[in-house]
């Protein structure tokens, strides 16, 4: 009877508690596999009307500029014969053409986005700062800062085009100050391109004030409670609170507003409508343009738009390592 009641009493303990051998076991790798093969197929499927357009309208594209690029091309744009690296060569001066007129474009374009991206985001942050400040009636000078957003670059363009018209004399003052001859901020060598980029930083000021106030409003109120305690004055305040916790919001501003420098291309069409005077305004996609549509070389131009491609590659990526050491996420 004893040694009957020993074996129940195992039995219980042993179905209470079964050993590790009669447990059933689960493979956890497999399933984690499986799991994240399916998670990826739902995932291509709802991204693939975004993938077909980039595929369609991006991807594609460029991949036959590059290989437009390499061959001389017939009067319908299809490659004819093989060419090489001619046309980078030619457009970087290395073929011993002494033809600078394109890396001129490029440097025209870099000098545009250095008068542009500058002074366009300090714009920006300063309404942003003034817009940022809790009083009544603040919500008109908001709408106004941000009006530009509703208007098109070639809207504006047309705007600013009878601005700087001569026979209007809207600028007469200016033109008198500066002692141009030309009687035309547009027809002088040394105000072509800045009457340009003062008209593209109006243009953008609306886009880049709406970034620039929401970084403001995402900073923590009680950071500016407790300096405000300590008796830090404005400008202590935007140096050490407002100035540092915007850092992202100055890089994506930065890096769009060069990227649409370089790009820009509406204005210059609009308001000169050629290289400008002396070739000052030529910036290197209106280059490209005029290769385009005007000298049919479509080989040449897809070469230029590949070096766009690369300028624009090789600045978005020192501005990233450069400024963001300086900013903080938190």
């Amino acid at each position: 009877m004893a040694k009957l009641k020993t074996s129940l009493r195992v039995a219980a303990t042993q179905a209470a508690h079964p050993t590790t051998a009669e447990a059933p076991r689960v493979d956890v790798g497999s399933y984690a596999r499986t799991r994240a093969r399916s998670d990826l197929w739902w995932a291509l499927l709802y991204m693939s009307p975004a993938i077909l357009v980039f595929l369609a309208f991006t991807f594609v594209p460029f991949i036959r500029s590059i290989w437009l690029s390499l061959h001389i091309t017939d009067p319908v744009g299809n490659p004819a014969r093989f060419n090489g690296l001619t046309y980078y060569a030619r457009i970087l001066n290395i073929d011993g053409s002494g033809r600078t007129e394109y890396l001129e474009s490029i440097l025209t374009t870099l000098k545009f986005a250095l008068m542009v991206v500058p002074l366009g985001v300090i714009a920006a942050v300063g309404l942003a700062v003034l817009a940022a400040v809790k009083l009544r009636g603040i919500q008109i000078f908001r709408t106004i800062f941000t009006s530009t957003v509703a208007i098109s670059v070639a809207s504006a363009s047309v705007i600013w085009a009878l601005i700087y018209n001569p026979s209007l004399k809207m600028t007469g003052w200016l033109i008198d100050l500066l002692g141009i001859r030309n009687q035309g901020l547009l027809l002088d060598p040394a105000t072509a391109l800045p009457a340009v980029a003062f008209m593209t930083i109006w243009t953008s000021l609306g886009f880049n004030f709406v970034v620039a106030l929401a970084g403001l409003q995402a900073i923590p109120q009680d950071l500016y409670d407790s300096s405000t305690i300590d008796g830090a004055g404005p400008w202590a305040t935007f140096r050490h609170i407002t100035a540092p916790l915007l850092t992202p919001t100055l890089l994506f501003l930065v890096i769009i507003s060069t990227i649409n420098a370089f790009q820009a291309f509406t204005q210059f069409n609009v308001l000169i409508a050629n290289a400008g005077p002396d070739r000052s305004t030529n910036v290197l996609v209106f280059a490209l343009f005029e290769s385009f549509f005007k000298d049919n070389r479509y080989g040449f131009a897809s070469a230029l738009a590949v070096v766009l491609f690369v300028v624009l590659l090789t600045m978005s990526v020192i501005q990233f390592r450069v400024l963001e050491r300086r900013v903080h996420y938190q």
